[in-house]
């Protein structure tokens, strides 16, 4: 162990930083060949979604005594919006500029993470529907609005949401519990959106008609899948290692993800 993680999450946490640095120095297209270097780095901004995220729920929060977690997560989200916004009006490269939605995201999700559990259940689906009917109405009247230009901003959010608290609600509230099939339906879900919508191609993406605008939409967000299944996984991981320790010492009972409460 090597404080609260396993030793395998601190290596995937570090391959994923590395990982980050390379694609935004540009190396990675002299490391692989094109198409390649082309697919990893598409999904630069979930990486750094969950670098972030993973870090501040897995490292940060436990740490700091809970009265003090929202208003600090709210500050570390304003830097993020901050961040996020300057790299919108920016003209850096694309590899750089891009990150804009993965920052604007955590701006969002990190003070969200933060507040008091349990919410209340009309929160997250009055939310992430709101988003979603959002969406659905740029699709069909406004495909270039700037909800669609920040298509990854609102998968994370969206994601965040139903993740934490609809279908996994235990990963962060530690009082909480959930059905494993209606978890494992979820996340199978997750894992076989990007592949669908791979598989169906880039040309089905092409024209103005609102079918080839939703496949362009749903595109377009694989990288808000990759962020938060990859947050998931690595709180998993962490899981694990902290249950093997905790057997290891000879104890029963589980160590809470955030301090305090209990395991559902």
């Amino acid at each position: 162990m090597t404080g609260r993680l396993g030793i395998a999450t601190w290596a995937i946490y570090g391959v994923v930083a590395v990982l980050l640095i390379v694609i935004v120095s540009g190396a990675l297209s002299t490391m692989f060949p094109s198409v390649a270097s082309t697919r990893i780095a598409y999904n630069s901004e979930g990486y750094l979604f969950a670098l972030v995220l993973g870090l501040w729920l897995q490292v940060a929060l436990p740490r700091v005594p809970e009265r003090r977690r929202f208003a600090l997560s709210a500050a570390h989200g304003g830097l993020w919006a901050i961040i996020g916004i300057a790299l919108l009006l920016s003209d850096l490269p694309s590899r750089i500029r891009t990150l804009n939605e993965a920052a604007l995201g955590l701006a969002i999700v990190l003070p969200y993470v933060a507040l008091r559990r349990p919410l209340p259940r009309w929160v997250p689906w009055s939310s992430s529907l709101l988003l979603m009917a959002l969406t659905v109405w740029a699709i069909v009247w406004a495909p270039s609005s700037w909800v669609i230009d920040q298509a990854e901003t609102f998968g994370f959010i969206v994601l965040a949401v139903l993740t934490f608290d609809v279908f996994d609600r235990r990963l962060i509230d530690d009082t909480a519990t959930s059905s494993a099939g209606v978890r494992w339906a979820w996340y199978g879900f997750m894992i076989l959106e990007p592949i669908v919508v791979s598989a169906i191609g880039t040309d089905a993406r092409s024209g103005s008609g609102a079918g080839a605008v939703t496949l362009l939409y749903l595109g377009r967000i694989h990288e808000s899948f990759v962020g938060v299944l990859l947050v998931v996984a690595l709180m998993y991981l962490s899981r694990v290692s902290q249950a093997r320790a905790r057997t290891a010492d000879g104890q029963t009972r589980p160590t809470p993800l955030l301090g305090g409460g209990r395991t559902g």
